[in-house]
């Protein structure tokens, strides 16, 4: 790391030090209890932080306050955003002060906008997470981070910013144009110093796509980690991440009401480490709110240890999982397939692993596709490609994923839109969003 890295991470830990060491406290804590989950301290610890925020929740909050006999976490009800949005206030804890907290809101890409408060301690911790984790996957405090997302128009380039001080390179999913990309590949390979990428999946497909298509060998562009968000970390980029850039990148599991969940361990690929430190994650039944067995996928249902400003208590993210548990009895997320609403369901009404879209890939180049289930049994493939595909074949594999009475239409594109969030959707379903 050079002097100027450096002297970033000192002035992070520094003005972290003025505040009373508040993200370093979260950081050793996280660290603590992550890598020693069979420890008493650890558990001793994981209870406490649960009963505390239960307890806060029913003598602080109009919502919560009827479940004040509770004699554990199962006496409380699952809730999701719509119940949030709709009863705002009575989610609010009487004891933070708007003012004193910070609104934290979504993109509003798979519906209405939805915010929660965040007081500030809340906010250290997901500080804190972020920092653990980034440094699980290979980054450093100072170290140039890349970070590839949907940037608002006016966000500020000026030398005293904190994109500078945090050594942050904001580039927008939006600028990713051939002759974008150029100048971007161009700039990585005359900087010398250690660097890291994190961004939305479909971001990088795109940049590798343009490698692919220019026969650009491997970049020598010091890169120590990539991390993946938003969006599921697919078999190509994985891959191709590795080629070009030579890390494997690591998925994140994320949302903004709440932090990071979990993230890939790097040695491990498809094992999400779970957050446990600051997250109680619980998977239920996809109909029914009874939770399932290991091994068994359902909705990830989330509650959040340290928002005390609205607390979180069995809040189901809106996605889909499994969780399993390793050689030591630890619990880790096996599988995480997104939005219940963007899973394809065959003619029998059965979940479709959420990978089959990849199966398209071996049957040429694409610019983009897309798989939309519009229908009980109608399906749509979207291409966006100069060749046109074996289509015979095509079908015929994918009834064989879906059903043979699936209806299946290939439909050639110049394009598939981003989304207001600036992610791509692969795979989505406007059948089940209307049921």
């Amino acid at each position: 790391m050079n002097l100027l890295q450096v002297f970033r991470r000192k002035i992070f830990w520094f003005f972290d030090t003025l505040k009373g060491n508040d993200i370093k406290k979260h950081y050793k804590d996280i660290k603590e209890l992550i890598e020693n989950p069979d420890s008493q301290y650890t558990i001793d610890r994981k209870n406490k932080y649960l009963q505390q925020i239960l307890e806060h929740a029913v003598s602080t909050t109009w919502f919560y306050q009827k479940h004040a006999g509770y004699n554990s976490i199962t006496d409380f009800p699952v809730i999701d955003k719509n119940m949030i949005r709709d009863n705002f206030d009575e989610f609010r804890s009487s004891k933070y002060k708007a003012n004193n907290c910070i609104l934290v809101s979504t993109s509003g890409s798979t519906g209405a906008p939805f915010s929660v408060l965040q007081n500030m301690s809340k906010r250290c911790r997901n500080t804190g997470d972020n920092l653990y984790f980034s440094n699980r996957s290979g980054y450093e405090i100072g170290q140039k981070l890349l970070y590839v997302k949907i940037w608002p128009d006016n966000y500020s380039h000026n030398i005293f910013s904190k994109f500078w001080w945090q050594n942050i390179v904001p580039h927008s999913v939006f600028k990713l144009s051939d002759k974008e990309i150029e100048i971007l590949i161009n700039r990585l390979r005359k900087d010398s110093l250690k660097k890291s990428f994190l961004g939305y999946t479909s971001a990088f497909a795109t940049i590798c796509k343009y490698l692919d298509k220019t026969n650009t060998k491997p970049i020598e562009s010091n890169v120590q980690s990539v991390i993946t968000m938003s969006e599921g970390l697919n078999d190509y980029v994985r891959r191709s991440m590795k080629k070009y850039f030579g890390v494997n990148p690591v998925s994140r599991y994320s949302n903004n009401e709440n932090g990071i969940l979990a993230q890939e361990d790097r040695n491990i690929p498809f094992r999400f480490i779970v957050n446990s430190a600051s997250y109680f994650i619980e998977i239920f039944n996809l109909e029914k709110d009874i939770t399932v067995s290991y091994g068994e996928r359902g909705r990830i249902v989330v509650t959040d240890l340290h928002n005390y400003a609205m607390p979180l208590i069995r809040y189901d993210t809106g996605d889909i999982g499994a969780m399993d548990l390793d050689e030591n009895n630890v619990p880790y997320l096996s599988s995480i397939e997104g939005r219940k609403l963007d899973l394809i369901y065959n003619t029998k009404g059965e979940i479709v692993p959420s990978h089959v879209s990849y199966k398209l890939c071996k049957y040429g180049e694409y610019k983009q596709f897309q798989l939309v289930q519009h229908g009980e049994k109608d399906y749509l493939i979207k291409l966006n490609t100069d060749n046109k595909v074996d289509e015979r074949k095509m079908l015929e594999e994918y009834k064989g994923y879906f059903g043979k009475d699936a209806n299946i239409k290939i439909e050639y594109v110049d394009e598939i839109p981003l989304l207001s969030s600036g992610k791509r959707r692969e795979v989505t379903n406007t059948y089940h969003s209307q049921l």
